[in-house]
């Protein structure tokens, strides 16, 4: 959780400094839900590939109806991410407490996390 803690810290001093100060928060929010989404997906591909298991149709299937089929299952783990976000940096102002204690690295942990993400994602696309 600590490395966690660390990108998002830059990832907070980054955009703090380079964008307008009232949005740097939805930035952030949004940033983290949509790379999770991806580490999500991507996570699930690679263990498919390599054991055969397909996590995320297993955890569908314990879903209601409504929400069967790939849109509504990609926006209900979109709402899962968001609240995932939201209670590790932002309930009980948490991110006061990231910004403080973790220095600003001139954003390379964020830029790595990013595109290790994004590679993650491609590699998705090329096993399905």
């Amino acid at each position: 959780m600590n490395l966690y803690y660390a990108i998002i810290g830059d990832a907070l001093h980054t955009v703090r400094k380079t964008k307008n100060k009232y949005s740097w928060k939805s930035l952030v929010f949004l940033f983290f839900t949509f790379y999770l989404l991806i580490n999500i997906y991507a996570l699930s591909g690679i263990i498919d590939f390599f054991t055969g298991y397909n996590i995320l149709a297993e955890f569908e299937q314990c879903l209601p109806p409504a929400l069967s089929g790939k849109f509504p299952f990609t926006i209900f783990l979109c709402t899962l991410c968001l609240c995932i976000i939201y209670f590790s940096i932002f309930f009980k102002a948490k991110y006061i407490y990231i910004y403080r204690n973790y220095k600003y690295r001139k954003g390379k942990f964020f830029i790595t996390y990013i595109i290790v993400t994004c590679l993650l994602g491609m590699a998705l696309l090329f096993i399905y």
